[in-house]
């Protein structure tokens, strides 16, 4: 079976899999993420898929199931998985990552352009924890308000090419705990903080904690919605539907 990965949730799937004796190969899209699983057996491919490319990969390694446990916010591979998937009539099970119950202070927003306004961002000090490829959303504000960006430490450079300046790239290895979270706001502190939902493993929680903790209002970018054709956010029944797909249920 195949596992699209890069979460601290498809790496708790790899372990069930191995548990259960059932081979996998999981892909990523970048050499840090490949850590995820560095003492687990399966195999471990970096890559980034095309229609072609990720149709070639299922048929070259024989796949029969595929397991999406991408990133919440990963949308563009978990429609073009479901798309190959279907043409290649391929059983396709998506791993959700659960939601955050949020406070009710906490501004959530519908997309992207829910923040950026004049009314978030001008004449602001604005710390982005949104990723990496959400930045260049960002960059013709920067003439308008003062923005910091944190990233991990492989996406720094990408960040600077998308045009943040190197000085306010902030590079970090995540989670990071309450106490690390806390001492990065009040190095920096930012008057708006911006996230998205990636829920209590993407570390929202601490930051909702953090935001509590020093006043600082917190904008989150709720997750994109897509009609996926399988879903669970259950580590068990996930585990239970591969072997169902691959013939090797348990009587």
């Amino acid at each position: 079976m195949a596992l699209i990965g890069g979460t601290s949730e498809s790496r708790s799937l790899a372990d069930a899999l191995s548990r259960q004796g059932i081979p996998w190969v999981a892909t990523v899209t970048t050499e840090g993420a490949r850590r995820l699983y560095q003492d687990l057996p399966g195999q471990v491919v970096v890559t980034r898929f095309s229609p072609p490319s990720l149709e070639q990969f299922l048929q070259e390694c024989r796949i029969r199931v595929v397991v999406d446990a991408s990133h919440p916010f990963a949308q563009q591979i978990s429609q073009l998985a479901i798309q190959v998937t279907a043409q290649l009539r391929i059983p396709y099970l998506r791993y959700e990552r659960p939601p955050l119950e949020l406070d009710p202070w906490v501004q959530v927003v519908p997309d992207w352009q829910g923040v950026l306004t004049e009314a978030v961002l001008a004449g602001r000090r604005v710390l982005l924890t949104v990723g990496v490829k959400a930045l260049p959303l960002f960059v013709p504000w920067q003439d308008r308000c003062q923005l910091w960006a944190r990233v991990l430490p492989e996406s720094v450079p990408q960040a600077v090419q998308a045009g943040i300046p190197a000085e306010r790239v902030i590079g970090m290895r995540l989670p990071l705990s309450f106490e690390q979270e806390l001492q990065l706001w009040q190095r920096f502190s930012p008057q708006v903080v911006i996230s998205k939902a990636s829920g209590e493993a993407g570390g929202l929680g601490i930051k909702q904690a953090v935001a509590k903790t020093l006043g600082i209002p917190l904008w989150v970018i709720r997750r994109p919605p897509l009609d996926y054709p399988w879903c669970s956010q259950d580590l068990t029944e996930v585990v239970q539907e591969c072997r169902r797909c691959l013939g090797r249920a348990k009587p």
